[in-house]
């Protein structure tokens, strides 16, 4: 009796931990993968000819796209109809930049401004008595200006008045900066620098090799490509390589981030995906465009700019190629895009040296129904008829009796 309890208990306790298992498992709904924003392939919803041709890239929000002209005005176009909504005079060759809060800010010809994004209207004026040699960063209220020789400033975006203004402290060759919520960092020639968004006190400052790009910020990390083929991951608090330079096979153009992965595009003509926290390749992918610029991502695609196709998107997750657009000239900028693109809707705005702007829509965010066409063939399979029974040659016929 007792060695039949024991022998009971055993297998009752190998039941309790092992068939919980299987169950679990079988409970687990499997990862669902969002599907990647259909981008691409897209139709030309507009063409319009600019009064001048593009001095510089321009700015996109939901209603309107804004785009600096070598005539010295800055247009703001429809984006459904490509339509001239407003102009203003402001001679400048850097890009604008527009907040959420219906705002417009261009710098050029010694001064920022300030206007209404609906109507042009002037909100405020700010003197700059320096030269931009980057295009301004807007970062919360905050708008961010790197000006010769070597100084980076902030202004209120309220009125324009300045927060702060500190000398990066070395020479700024080829320069180029990007800011997330708590910092600014700069990068020219082979230096990189991190300095605090609120009083822009210096942080860290690391010497690299080669000519960095523009770095990339993602929560903790720090990415700058250099012309000498290699890649640098940094800690965004210390300034510390976190894993050795990872190589490339061309210079690096640069780079962007998703929660998860780093896309780094190089003139290799190879589009890569990294492992953030450690360098490691998950997929890489030959370019049948030479990229001219970093690349992009948001909604599960990774976007190359290169020279032909101008654009060609990527599925973030496998890198298998999604869709590609070639403009009919060079373009001016990088595409304006929509990282959150509505159906039905302009989605991207291309424009070109030759003074042109083309609307581009997404086809695959249209509902199209199919077109209707004749049905070649009944569905399901035929069936054989069965034959009908007639009466055997014994069988008599039926009489009646009378």
């Amino acid at each position: 009796m007792a060695q039949s309890l024991s022998t009971y208990v055993l297998l009752l306790c190998l039941c309790l931990g092992a068939c919980p298992q299987p169950i679990a498992a079988a409970q687990r709904e499997p990862e669902k993968k969002p599907l990647p924003v259909p981008l691409l392939p897209a139709e030309q919803a507009w063409t319009v000819a600019l009064p001048a041709p593009a001095a510089a890239q321009g700015a996109l929000d939901e209603s309107r796209a804004y785009i600096p002209l070598q005539s010295g005005d800055v247009v703001a176009i429809d984006r459904e109809t490509g339509e001239r909504v407003w102009s203003i005079t402001l001679p400048t060759s850097w890009a604008p930049v527009v907040g959420g809060d219906g705002v417009l800010y261009a710098i050029g010809n010694g001064e920022t401004q300030a206007v209404r994004t609906d109507s042009g209207d002037l909100i405020w004026r700010s003197r700059l008595d320096a030269e931009l040699i980057a295009a301004p960063i807007l970062q919360d209220d905050t708008l961010l200006l790197l000006v010769k020789p070597d100084q980076l400033r902030a202004l209120r975006t309220a009125d324009g008045s300045e927060v702060w203004r500190r000398d990066v402290g070395w020479q700024l060759m080829s320069p180029s900066f990007t800011a997330d919520a708590s910092g600014v960092v700069v990068a020219g020639g082979n230096r990189l620098s991190r300095f605090a968004l609120t009083d822009g006190q210096a942080v860290w400052d690391r010497e690299l090799s080669g000519t960095l790009g523009r770095p990339t910020i993602a929560d903790d990390r720090v990415f700058v490509g250099s012309t000498d083929n290699h890649l640098y991951a940094l800690d965004a608090a210390n300034g510390r390589l976190v894993w050795p330079r990872w190589r490339a096979g061309g210079d690096v153009v640069g780079a962007a981030a998703d929660e998860r992965l780093l896309f780094v595009a190089s003139l290799d003509n190879l589009l890569r995906a990294l492992r953030r926290g450690s360098g490691n390749q998950v997929w890489k992918r030959d370019l049948s465009t030479r990229t001219i610029a970093p690349p992009s991502t948001f909604g599960g695609i990774v976007i190359i700019t290169g020279n032909n196709p101008t654009l060609a998107t990527f599925n973030a997750v496998t890198g298998e190629p999604i869709g590609t657009f070639s403009a009919a000239a060079d373009l001016q900028g990088v595409p304006l895009v929509d990282t959150t693109p509505d159906p039905f809707r302009v989605a991207m705005i291309v424009v070109t040296r030759d003074a042109r702007a083309i609307g581009l829509r997404p086809t695959g965010m249209m509902f199209r129904e199919l077109p209707l066409t004749p049905i070649q063939a009944l569905p399901g399979r035929p069936l054989n008829r069965e034959p009908i029974a007639t009466p055997s040659a014994h069988q008599s016929s039926p009489t009646s009796d009378k």
